[in-house]
């Protein structure tokens, strides 16, 4: 068995290679966003309600950035985060009275909004309950 002939010289050539961007990296190159718009888009994804993603489509911007602005702001104090509420205060219920009389039947309830009163029986469909408290709370 031949090896392949060696050219006589024994030399091996030489390959130069001028790196100009990875195969990987994007063709576009990175958008650079100034301080003003960064607080205009971060006030307006820290406005109570907002959806961090619709703000960042809004702007054409990922929410991944949006939220790493925030984490920064908050870490150099640009911004404050309010504190917490308690969870005494965040949630809020109904006053239940349970009242006996002589007419008490089972299954029976009444729920009292406002100056309006919604009297439930027992085989009512949950549903059409839900219905009726929102449209009273509504109007």
């Amino acid at each position: 068995m031949q090896s392949a002939p060696k050219s006589r010289h024994g030399t091996f050539a030489v390959i130069e290679a001028v790196p100009n961007r990875l195969d990987a990296s994007p063709a576009v190159p990175r958008r650079r966003w100034s301080d003003d718009a960064k607080a205009r888009i971060l006030e307006e994804a820290m406005t109570p309600g907002a959806n961090v993603s619709a703000v960042a489509r809004a702007h054409d911007v990922s929410p991944q950035q949006v939220f790493a602005w925030r984490r920064k702001a908050i870490r150099s104090g640009a911004i404050a985060m309010l504190p917490e509420r308690p969870l005494a205060e965040a949630q809020s219920f109904a006053t239940v009275e349970v009242a006996h009389g002589e007419d008490d039947r089972v299954g029976r309830l009444e729920i009292v909004i406002g100056d309006a009163t919604i009297r439930v029986v027992a085989n009512v469909s949950s549903s059409l309950l839900v219905e009726a408290i929102r449209a009273l709370r509504s109007a």
